[in-house]
């Protein structure tokens, strides 16, 4: 039971995860690229960014301590290194290098690109411009990470191994 409730956390943190972002990439940025929401536009980004980022460190603890608890539920920690030296523990060793790729971008994404896009937005318009780009590069590249690590899941509950 307590394997089932680890992996329900799991996946609706993954659903959250990846669905957050999938939404705010079609749903948030065309909206707020409406000419009528021209002056609110900076704001509701800035905004719907720090929500969404209080969530994301949230659910990474959630991911965290529920792959840790799946893993020790399953037995992988009892098999003395075994399970990784195995096509599926590669896949495992995938994903769990994928999580900690997109958690340290997530940082960097979060507390220097994203915070020093807006502290420019009137100071320095050629800072700016680098750092917007920098940051659309890193949201970009962690919806990526994100979706590939929700495809390794996917595969690798399956039994299933591309190695």
């Amino acid at each position: 039971m307590f394997y089932f409730i680890l992996l329900i956390l799991h996946i609706f943190s993954a659903m959250v995860w990846v669905g957050g972002m999938i939404f705010y990439v079609i749903v948030v940025m065309p909206v707020i690229r409406n000419p009528e929401l021209k002056d609110q536009k900076l704001r509701l980004l800035q905004l719907t960014a720090l929500q969404f980022r209080n969530i994301s460190y949230f659910i990474f603890l959630v991911f965290l301590i529920s792959g840790i608890g799946l893993l020790y539920n399953k037995g992988y920690f009892e098999s003395n290194g075994a399970l990784f030296s195995t096509n599926i523990g590669f896949m495992f060793l995938s994903k769990i290098g994928l999580f900690t790729i997109l958690f340290l971008s997530s940082l960097y994404h979060d507390f220097v690109t994203g915070p020093k896009t807006f502290l420019y937005l009137t100071a320095d318009p050629v800072q700016y411009e680098r750092y917007r780009k920098t940051s659309a590069f890193f949201g970009r590249f962690n919806l990526l990470v994100s979706v590939s690590i929700a495809i390794l899941g996917i595969l690798v509950s399956r039994g299933f191994s591309l190695f």
